[in-house]
């Protein structure tokens, strides 16, 4: 038989019927249903006083990282979070001692809030006192003959800091 739906009502009129003396047959016939789910009914009423078992909570697959260890893994990311997946599989590997696919680990990232956001790179020269005593180490340690200007134009940003990083949504 092909599956459907079959109401509570019908369940236990099909059970009524079987206890007032109707064979399993004719009530398998006259309803629609098979031998089987009239078996399975009259088990859950005799289990559970009703024709279907109470609802399970555990369904579906369960998580690879418990809650402790996707604690770890967020806390870790705010501390760093310009790490790439691969780096953070590698982590878990070593911390947890777990083997998780990049893919659940951007799925855990995702469900999270936490997006993949440009970082900001806070330059050194901005701090005033630490180039004030940059400035006065060069005056005295140095003659100018010594120094050497370069042209930045040629520097590469990707070998000094990620440009991207994990952050709270919004």
């Amino acid at each position: 038989m092909v599956y459907r739906r079959i109401s509570d009502d019908l369940k236990e009129r099909a059970l009524w019927l079987l206890e007032a003396g109707y064979i399993t047959e004719e009530v398998c016939d006259l309803l629609g249903v098979s031998r089987r789910s009239l078996f399975r009914w009259k088990a859950n009423q005799e289990d559970y006083n009703s024709v279907k078992p109470p609802y399970n909570p555990l369904q579906g697959r369960p998580r690879i990282l418990n809650a402790d260890q996707t604690h770890d893994l967020l806390t870790m990311l705010q501390e760093a979070p310009e790490m790439y997946l691969d780096e953070i599989q590698d982590w878990i590997a070593v911390t947890q001692d777990t083997g998780i696919s990049r893919t659940a680990i951007h799925t855990l990232i995702h469900d999270s809030d936490l997006t993949y956001k440009i970082l900001r790179c806070a330059a050194s020269e901005r701090d005033e006192d630490a180039r004030r005593e940059f400035m006065e180490m060069v005056r005295k340690t140095f003659i100018a003959s010594m120094i050497v200007t370069a042209d930045e134009s040629s520097k590469d940003e990707r070998t000094i800091f990620r440009k991207r990083g994990r952050a709270p949504r919004g």
